[in-house]
């Protein structure tokens, strides 16, 4: 009767470690609200880079910074490079690339830009050898991100240290552009 009830209990033991494991391993192919999802989906709506804001997407204010103002937009590089710029200068922006898991693969922000401007290019393998061994005179300023990945997105954070930057801020919100690169 122990033996039984001793098997039985390992047996149970063994089969939920089996059960968590695998429902741990699947998490990121079930979970809808991730961070690929969120940003793939508002700018399909909007064709554009888009806000996100703790106001417009809730479930993403406890990682937003309350001094930041946050933009993204995916890319495929499939459909050649792809290009973020915005001509407004600002306190401070910082910029990151990520995959679809939610990587992120580069990083930058004003402090290396040439006139602190906004212009990062999301290149492949290929399209970073053409601008290597051609590079287009347009490029001559831009910060260049290798990415392994056909798709991604990226993350654009602006500084608003009072609510006399807000125009400022929005000057740059309208002038931000999520663009393909031709090469």
């Amino acid at each position: 009767m122990m033996v039984r009830f001793v098997y039985a209990t390992l047996l149970g033991l063994v089969g939920a470690a089996v059960v968590h494991v695998v429902i741990i391993l699947l998490l990121p192919l079930l979970a809808n609200g991730t961070a690929w999802n969120t940003v793939s989906s508002l700018s399909a709506d909007s064709g554009g880079p888009v806000a996100l804001e703790a106001k417009a997407q809730p479930r993403l204010a406890s990682s937003l910074d309350p001094l930041f103002r946050t933009f993204g937009c995916t890319f495929d590089l499939a459909d050649g490079a792809f290009r973020v710029t915005s001509d407004v200068r600002v306190p401070l922006w910082t910029v990151g690339v990520h995959d679809t898991s939610a990587t992120a693969f580069f990083s930058a922000n004003d402090r290396i830009a040439a006139g602190r401007r906004l212009d990062i290019a999301v290149v492949n393998e290929f399209q970073l050898r053409i601008i290597r061994q051609n590079p287009p005179a347009e490029l001559a300023n831009t910060i260049i991100a290798p990415s392994l990945e056909q798709q991604g997105f990226v993350v654009v954070r602006v500084f608003a240290p009072d609510d006399t930057w807000e125009p400022v801020v929005e000057s740059f919100a309208r002038s931000l552009a999520c663009s393909p690169l031709e090469l």
